[in-house]
C-alpha cells in the first residue's frame, strides 16, 4: 500500500454547493485537493468534456472520475488510488 494518502482534483463552477461539499469532504479526509473553476479555466472545461462532463462537481483521483457528490464513489475511488503501487 502507498505511503501517501491520494490527491483530488475537483472541477467546480460558481455557486456550487455539491461543489463546496465535495471538497469540505476531500479535506476532512486530509486529501490534497487541486480545485479547477471551469468557468475560469479553459484547460479544465476541456478536460472536463473531453471525458464526457458537462456538469459540476466532477472529482479525479487516481483514474477515477466521479460525478456529483457521492461519498461512496468518493471513498471507493479514494481506497483505490491509496492501494496503488507508488509510480517509479
Amino acid at each position: 500500500m502507498s505511503a501517501e494518502r491520494p490527491s483530488a482534483t475537483v472541477y467546480t463552477s460558481p455557486h456550487c454547493s455539491p461543489c463546496r461539499q465535495v471538497i469540505a469532504f476531500l479535506r476532512d479526509r486530509g486529501v490534497p485537493v487541486d480545485v479547477r473553476d471551469v468557468t475560469a479555466d479553459a484547460a479544465a472545461l476541456g478536460e472536463l468534456e473531453a471525458e464526457g462532463y458537462l456538469t459540476t462537481p466532477v472529482t479525479r483521483i487516481g483514474d477515477r472520475w466521479i460525478a456529483g457528490f457521492r461519498r461512496s464513489g468518493l471513498e471507493a475511488a479514494l481506497a483505490a488510488a491509496a492501494a496503488e503501487p507508488p509510480a517509479d
